[in-house]
């Protein structure tokens, strides 16, 4: 995701101070408590201007029936990215999470278990965690098949033998040679990637082989989607306990979603295919239309090929920062308990 021009200092300083208010009192942040609370060293105009300007650049909105500004998603972001500050957990609560885990057996259900359920204690909001299991997928081999002169099939062979085929119109005609020709050059470029590696690898194509590698790519998603093991929420009363989330029209259709387990499967393969560590999706950027009133805060764990994912749905307005530290301190104790068993 592209990052945010940088704003000035004091902007910065002010978007901080409103993304902060925000979350810890759930109502709209005015210029007067900006004044009152922080000292920026500048007149109550000044900073008014600022909000405004502010607004007009999408980083904070306003309530309609309120003069006071709340962030808008642009703004969580530029926060997450730039003025969020590195929090570690206590190590009170660490020991705490440590002790708990070590009293258990090395039962992997046992840990999946308790994990959700300190992670949704210590977040107040919807905690997510699923088995390791072998999720990603990785191509054998591909073959294009000739049907009509715009239609082609498109065969993806697996490792494992997983075998996933497409039916593809052609946006030109094409023959069996032709075709041929594609498999071979695509082959060569992706046989023994994941669905990561392929969708992020830059690699010059026409314009069928890059429709031919786009069906790989949603094949693939597809298949890992697939291997994902269903999801153990714990939390849903905090989750529907923040002030938005009981009011918001759409929550019921999420919860029905959450109970039925459906809600997050192709949410955790869109986000745990993607590289680094602690993924931060905050409304609208997320994959699944139910979910865009949300953020998710999500890690991958596990030895090896298997993973599995730990995270937190809740509302935009989120503690990202304590939030992030306790999905990474949780995921960190799960690798250690599976390295010491494997």
């Amino acid at each position: 995701m592209a990052k945010e021009a940088s704003l000035s200092a004091r902007k910065a300083s002010l978007l901080k101070f409103i993304v902060s208010d925000y979350v810890s009192s759930a109502t709209p942040v005015g210029s007067e408590r900006i004044v009152t609370r922080y000292r920026l060293g500048v007149s109550p105009a000044t900073i008014r201007n600022d909000m405004a300007e502010l607004e007009d650049a999408g980083y904070i909105t306003h309530p309609h029936t309120s003069a006071g500004r709340i962030p808008a998603d642009k703004g969580y972001r530029y926060y997450v990215e730039t003025l969020m500050e590195d929090v570690t957990l206590p190590l009170s609560e660490q020991l705490l999470v440590r002790h708990q885990f070590h009293q258990l057996g090395g039962q992997m259900e046992e840990w999946t278990e308790l994990a959700v359920a300190v992670l949704a204690r210590l977040v107040h909001n919807l905690a997510i965690v699923t088995m390791p299991k072998e999720t990603r997928s990785r191509i054998k081999r591909l073959e294009l098949v000739a049907l009509h002169e715009f239609l082609a099939l498109l065969v993806l062979l697996m490792e494992e033998t997983r075998l996933k085929r497409e039916l593809l119109p052609l946006s030109e005609p094409l023959s069996q040679t032709e075709l041929d020709a594609i498999s071979i050059k695509l082959n060569q470029q992706y046989v023994g990637l994941t669905t990561a590696d392929v969708a992020s690898k830059e690699v010059p194509l026409s314009p069928v082989e890059g429709q031919v590698v786009d069906a790989m790519v949603r094949l693939m998603k597809s298949e890992d989607s697939n291997r994902i093991d269903r999801p153990i929420y714990e939390g849903l009363r905090h989750f529907l306990g923040q002030p938005e989330v009981s009011k918001s029209a759409r929550m019921l259709d999420v919860v029905e979603a959450l109970e039925a387990r459906t809600l997050l499967s192709g949410v955790l393969a869109e986000i745990g295919s993607r590289e680094g560590g602690v993924q931060i999706v905050i409304s609208k950027e997320n994959p699944e239309p139910l979910a865009q009133e949300c953020s998710i805060v999500l890690t991958r764990y596990g030895i090896g090929g298997a993973a599995g994912y730990l995270g937190v749905l809740g509302p935009t307005r989120m503690d990202y920062p304590r939030t992030i530290s306790i999905v990474r301190y949780i995921a960190a104790v799960m690798n250690e308990l599976l390295n010491d068993v494997h």
